[in-house]
């Protein structure tokens, strides 16, 4: 998605035939994909949680198709499509929902699983290159490829590297700590996602518009100040999962559970950094295609700590949390380096940090209080988080309507 917006946000024909040319380009990596699944099948047997060689080929197939699903859907967020992007992102959903239920109820087990969302992703695959084909048209040019290779290769070790500090940690762990103890941490993990969801219409409306931006008058500017909006818009979906989170927890799950709640600050951390890695990053996406490598260096440079350390059995889950936290501030801290020497903007650093203390402070509440009260503060915390960001300057004040005049 990051090559599409690189090599298609001119406006007119000039964008659309790079949109072509980087689909065409995405439909040859999506049929090498689909081959090393089927040549992976073996390797099912040496992961941590052994596959049958079937299962290894329909999860093979659902990766190896989101490269053809990914760029028609970034092009859709271009052309601010909102319409056209819910309906295939819906269909899918649903189409993998049904068949997952049928396939479970003829017990099919795992490889049931696998096969509803390879099935639902190849549905979305040939109606999202059907309507590209039909909007930009689809050029296999391996002469034009060149630069988009150079740009995009770097990315997939980025992608890689930020899989290792994603969720590879649960692999080391599987066969290292209690399943209880990978249970509190996948629910943990869960509800934190709550932040993910918050922040996308954020993300689906800024991401595909920040080269563009920092291209167009005043760039640095105004790519600046949205990126403060970014960082005020993750730092309350922050305080929302934080909030609620343990609460929830708390309140609608057994006792055996409640120890996770304790885990979703620091997992709710480790998203917040990772983030702000995307959100002060742009020197690594614009000027010469090597600036593209800066996302697997730094992500590799946080990496390898954390792998090791999510490995060692005598730090368990704890070791894991800490170590992601900080791999993702390592990685933040040298993506804010190296990019601002590349494309410097005088970001809102100080206020930023403000409203990160605040949303530190309100995520003690739930922690500090039983669930009940806890939940009666949040709202008033949540308020008071977004007033500290508008007063800050990171979100616009809200526009009241004028009285008419008497």
């Amino acid at each position: 998605m990051d090559t599409l917006y690189r090599f298609a946000s001119q406006p007119g024909a000039e964008g659309r035939l790079g949109a072509a040319r980087v689909t065409g380009l995405a439909i040859v990596v999506t049929l090498i994909g689909l081959v090393g699944a089927v040549a992976a099948a073996p390797l099912g047997a040496w992961l941590p949680l052994p596959a049958l060689p079937g299962e290894v080929i329909l999860l093979g197939i659902s990766v190896a198709l989101e490269a053809a699903i990914g760029v028609p859907l970034a092009w859709l967020r271009m052309q601010n499509r909102a319409a056209a992007y819910a309906f295939v992102v819906i269909l899918r959903g649903t189409l993998h929902t049904l068949l997952l239920g049928l396939l479970l109820w003829q017990g099919f087990g795992i490889a049931g699983m696998l096969g509803a969302g390879a099935a639902a992703s190849l549905m979305a695959a040939m109606v999202l290159l059907a309507g590209q084909a039909r909007d930009t048209g689809i050029r296999m040019q391996p002469a034009a490829w060149r630069p988009l290779l150079a740009y995009g290769v770097p990315l997939i070790g980025s992608g890689l590297a930020s899989f290792a500090l994603g969720t590879a940690d649960r692999w080391f762990l599987a066969g290292s700590v209690p399943a209880e103890a990978l249970g509190h941490y996948a629910l943990a993990s869960k509800l934190a996602l709550a932040m993910a969801f918050l922040m996308q219409p954020f993300e689906l409306w800024w991401y595909p518009r920040r080269l563009g931006v920092w291209a167009a008058a005043d760039g640095a500017l105004h790519s600046a100040r949205l990126a403060g909006t970014g960082a005020a818009v993750t730092l309350l979906a922050a305080g929302v999962a934080t909030l609620a989170g343990p609460v929830l927890i708390r309140l609608a799950t057994p006792a055996a559970y409640h120890p996770a709640a304790a885990m979703v600050p620091f997992v709710v951390v480790s998203l917040v950094l990772q983030s702000f890695g995307s959100l002060f990053n742009i020197g690594a996406y614009i000027g010469p295609h090597r600036a593209a490598a800066l996302p697997g260096e730094l992500a590799r440079r946080g990496g390898g700590d954390r792998r090791l350390r999510a490995a060692d059995p005598r730090f368990g889950v704890p070791g894991a949390i800490a170590a992601t936290v900080l791999a993702q501030g390592v990685r933040l801290v040298v993506f804010a380096i190296l990019s601002q020497r590349r494309a410097r903007a005088d970001y809102p650093h100080g206020a930023t940090a403000l409203l990160a203390l605040a949303t530190a402070a309100a995520a003690a509440i739930p922690q500090a209080l039983a669930p009940l009260p806890a939940a009666a503060a949040a709202p008033a915390a949540f308020l008071a988080l977004g007033l500290l960001a508008i007063r800050l300057g990171l979100l616009p004040a809200p526009r009241l309507p004028r009285r008419a005049m008497a």
